[in-house]
């Protein structure tokens, strides 16, 4: 096993819960890795501080596994992978069929990703150090789901930044033709666990969706990149008045209209229409009561996000109700959505009141002392 030495101090944040170790923070490295880069880490003075996966191609130097000198074998993953499907239980309800079984840092198993589809197990491995555990992982998973499927879908960005090829396809079992019908607080999608957005699914959207839908009787809405409807959808569901989904994706859309038929929404009260956002904003007069902007991450961000709102807003009637979210945006924050929040409704002289946050779904757990963890979030803004 790789022993890592830390530099002077660099335990504390260790000490106080955070699953990482930045390179700057290693003093060295001592010994000869194995496929999973498992390591036991030392402070400075030579005290036992964790165990952990360890990347020499990361800026993420250590995933840590556990603070405790404990063996890390399947006993040790069986553990923990139990504990996460527990928590599942208890948030969970039973007319849902689509959920995130294991979350990475938030479930104590770093680079490890597992949502579930009805029957189907989508994976992915985020790190060398999982993807050196993965044949242990999947005798876990293929032990207790016997009768599902397993797929997986590691083909991230970031595993090219941690120097692994992009890797997707079967793992056990066939999945079936076509897309994957799932179950969500009894409503219905399909979804693409071979090509779609992340696994298939934005199922971290989940508790916004219901709050959407207890929201949405009688008003017109506004979906801006809605990719396969899911707002949409729940928008409908609760009882809008009528619903414009933007997006411009022909595969996502193509989806779209199959989630509208699986849910019966009569056609006359909802209208798909493939185009960029921010053409469609430019080009549109319509008002809204409600208007849905979920972005893919900008490359400038806050110029990015400062004119999507911008124009977000002014397509919101007096009174109305703005959703405006952020995801996977590591540099770009709470506060800074807050101020780009403030300074569209300057520039169209109009009052912007915060009526709730909006968050991740609770099968998205983080750590406390792991910020980095919390990848999604926004505001349900009152407009005046």
């Amino acid at each position: 096993m790789l022993i890592i030495r830390l530099k002077e101090k660099k335990e504390n944040p260790l000490l106080k819960g955070h699953p990482w170790i930045f390179s700057g923070s290693i003093a060295d490295v001592k010994g000869k890795a194995d496929n999973t880069g498992l390591c036991r880490v030392l402070d400075a003075k030579g005290h036992f501080i964790c165990q952990g996966m360890y990347n020499p191609h990361s800026q993420i130097a250590v995933r840590v596994l556990t603070l405790r000198n404990e063996p890390i074998n399947k006993d040790f993953f069986i553990s923990r992978i139990r504990s996460a499907i527990e928590m599942r239980k208890l948030i969970i309800s039973d007319n849902t069929t689509c959920y995130r079984l294991i979350n990475a840092e938030g479930d104590y198993l770093p680079g490890l990703i597992v949502d579930i589809y009805g029957g189907v197990i989508v994976m992915q491995l985020l790190c060398p150090g999982m993807e050196g555990f993965k044949p242990l992982i999947i005798d876990i998973l293929r032990e207790t789901y016997p009768d599902f499927v397993i797929h997986e879908r590691s083909d991230t960005k970031s595993r090219k930044a941690e120097g692994l090829r992009v890797n997707s396809g079967p793992v056990y079992g066939s999945l079936p033709k076509g897309d994957i019908a799932t179950v969500e607080s009894d409503l219905h999608f399909l979804v693409d666990v071979k090509t779609g957005d992340r696994t298939g699914f934005y199922l971290d959207h989940k508790i916004n969706r219901q709050r959407l839908k207890t929201m949405a009787k009688d008003l017109d809405v506004l979906d801006l990149f809605c990719y396969t409807g899911g707002f949409s959808v729940a928008a409908l569901a609760g009882g809008a008045k009528s619903v414009v989904s933007v997006d411009t994706s022909t595969p996502a859309l193509g989806i779209l209209r199959r989630n509208m038929d699986l849910n019966h929404v009569k056609p006359f009260v909802w209208d798909c229409i493939r185009e960029d956002a921010f053409a469609f904003l430019k080009e549109d007069k319509n008002m809204y009561d409600i208007v849905i902007c979920d972005p893919p991450p900008f490359t400038k961000e806050h110029e990015g996000y400062t004119k999507i709102n911008t124009l977000a807003m002014s397509r919101i009637r007096k009174g109305g109700i703005l959703f405006s979210t952020v995801s996977y945006s590591p540099q770009f924050l709470e506060e800074d959505l807050l101020k780009v929040i403030s300074r569209a409704s300057v520039t169209l002289s109009r009052s912007a009141r915060i009526i709730s946050p909006l968050f991740q779904a609770p099968d998205h757990p983080y750590l406390s002392a792991h910020p980095e963890g919390k990848h999604m979030y926004g505001f349900i803004v009152y407009m005046e």
